[in-house]
């Protein structure tokens, strides 16, 4: 057996558990105080930029991971947890990019309508809640 074959699902159910645990921490912690600050779109941002370095790195390997050890072994969940943590992927380049982007817009514009980036990022809250769930769903199913 070879190192890969053998440490591939720790590695995706560890990996898979740091995007779970950032998905959380920014549906449960982040955005409540981005709501108690009164919606500041530059702390958004700042979030923004952090979590999808972490996050894009931690769907790739997750998902890289899951899916070679179904290679590996032929386990339909390995498959299903591949699956799970890449929907994450595509999710947030066509569903979520269009709010990003307008969010990023008004960063950038010192006077923008604070109504508008509250709307949007409640929009954008609501739009992580898939990928907080995904990233979770396929960690609950690697692990039990």
């Amino acid at each position: 057996m070879s190192a890969l074959s053998r440490y591939a699902q720790p590695i995706a159910i560890t990996v898979n558990g740091i995007f779970a645990g950032l998905g959380l921490s920014v549906n449960l912690l982040a955005v409540p105080a981005l709501r108690a600050a009164n919606y500041p779109v530059r702390g958004w941002s700042v979030l923004y930029h952090n979590g999808a370095r972490l996050g894009g790195w931690s769907i790739l390997i997750s998902s890289a991971a899951h899916f070679y050890t179904y290679y590996a072994t032929k386990s339909p969940r390995a498959l299903y947890c591949g699956l799970l943590s890449f929907a994450s992927m595509p999710y947030t380049l066509f569903v979520m990019m269009p709010t990003s982007n307008r969010l990023e817009a008004l960063n950038a514009m010192p006077n923008h309508d604070k109504n508008e980036a509250a709307q949007l990022i409640e929009n954008w809250c609501w739009l992580q809640w898939f990928r907080t769930i995904s990233g979770t769903a396929a960690l609950m199913l690697a692990v039990f």
